[in-house]
């Protein structure tokens, strides 16, 4: 990490409905800061996706954001939940089904996307391309 990059910024929010827009806000502040606008669309689609899978599907007390940024030219959308057990995937969802798509949204609007297990916690992880100019 060079001098020029930010300190990563971390948020941790209870596992409620509200943790969702709380964190897309989070996502969008830290985003603004640092010059990059042209990702906040798509950190927002991120964000909330991993945000809403987490509340959705855990049990956890709490979920924690982290934007990051790279030094490969991306901004790392990363969300904690201590549900190691659980892990994500992409789904076909039919026409008709009521969700099942935000794994696909994120993989659409992401350079790539993971997860990583710890014995203790999983975190999912998105990056965003950045111009190189940004």
């Amino acid at each position: 990490m060079t001098s020029s990059t930010p300190l990563p910024q971390v948020r941790v929010l209870p596992r409620q409905t509200n943790a969702v827009p709380d964190a897309r806000h989070f996502v969008a502040d830290v985003l603004k800061d640092w010059g990059l606008l042209g990702v906040l669309d798509d950190a927002a689609t991120v964000v909330t996706e991993l945000v809403t899978n987490a509340v959705q599907h855990t049990q956890t007390p709490t979920v924690r954001v982290i934007v990051r940024r790279m030094p490969s030219d991306a901004v790392r959308v990363i969300v904690i939940d201590k549900h190691p057990d659980l892990w994500p995937a992409l789904q076909s969802a039919g026409p008709l089904a009521s969700g099942g798509r935000g794994l696909a949204l994120v993989d659409a609007v992401t350079k790539s996307w993971g997860c990583t297990r710890l014995p203790w916690e999983k975190y999912v992880w998105a990056d965003l391309e950045v111009a190189k100019d940004a």
